[in-house]
């Protein structure tokens, strides 16, 4: 078995150097990339596709998790979340299977980490199962909305859930160009044109949106039914694109592309999708 390859992302400097002298002890772990931003981090990813990555949760504009919503989820690497002590985000962790280091990192803690991940690898289990982090990320957000809750959240709530229901509950809206995505209580109505990609994990949906990324509970199949199918393109399995975002490809190797869209977004095409490539190219 080669070595895997493995992206650090975290914003202090120091800590990335920790962590890298401290992989360099591992002959199975080649480092290809460090990167001190989110932006950064999502753009190497796309590039390099590694095994692996060590991804820092609290980093300024983007968090861990917006990098994790950003990826395709059709080709996201294995992720080992790294954090300072919270006690909430570690139950949510261990409740959905989702892995993890804490600051300051104990070698050993970083030696399962490194054995777990070599154990997936060998057994071609190397994609980390987004849902499992989307599902984290939802039991946590929720625990922070019980603790957050103040006198208000009554009157809020009603406020909100009567807007709500202006939209229609199979996620459309009363105007036919326009996608509706509930979050909670609230609603955010997208406009199709300005969506670039969509991709599915489980029983979730993540919606691009420029520099945003809208989680929607929803499966591929109800989704589909929703948009116009002159607009929006599958592409991989669990990816659909907005074909008028595409702004270049690229052949692979085994019929497989990859579409660059604007942000220096990079989608894998898969060859079972590889017709698209004409209605794209249109």
């Amino acid at each position: 078995m080669g070595a895997l390859t493995a992206i650090l992302v975290d914003d202090e400097p120091l800590a990335l150097k920790l962590l890298g002298s401290m992989l360099a002890q591992y002959n199975g772990i080649e480092v290809v990339a460090e990167c001190r931003s989110s932006k950064d981090a999502v753009k190497q990813i796309q590039l390099l596709q590694p095994d692996l990555v060590f991804l820092d949760i609290h980093m300024p504009v983007l968090s861990g998790f917006d990098v994790v919503k950003k990826l395709q989820a059709d080709v996201l690497p294995m992720v080992v979340f790294v954090t300072a002590f919270d006690q909430y985000a570690l139950r949510a962790f261990d409740m959905h299977a989702v892995d993890y280091i804490l600051k300051p990192i104990d070698p050993s803690r970083l030696g399962l980490a490194i054995n777990r991940a070599m154990e997936r690898y060998q057994l071609k289990d190397v994609g980390v199962d987004k849902s499992t982090v989307l599902s984290a990320l939802a039991t946590i957000n929720d625990t922070n909305s019980d603790r957050n809750r103040d006198t208000n959240s009554d009157i809020n709530s009603d406020s909100a859930e009567k807007k709500s229901y202006e939209v229609e509950l199979d996620g459309t809206s009363g105007q036919p160009d326009r996608l509706a995505i509930r979050d909670g209580v609230h609603t955010v109505l997208v406009r199709f044109e300005d969506i670039d990609w969509i991709d599915a994990a489980g029983d979730y949906m993540c919606v691009h949106v420029g520099a945003v990324t809208h989680v929607m509970r929803s499966t591929m199949k109800d989704l589909v039914g929703k948009l116009p199918p002159s607009m929006f393109a599958r592409i991989h399995r669990s990816t659909m694109v907005n074909v008028k975002k595409v702004i270049g490809l690229e052949s692979l190797p085994r019929g497989e592309s990859l579409l660059l869209l604007s942000n220096d977004v990079t989608l894998k095409v898969s060859r079972n999708f590889r017709k698209v490539i004409a209605k794209i190219r249109r």
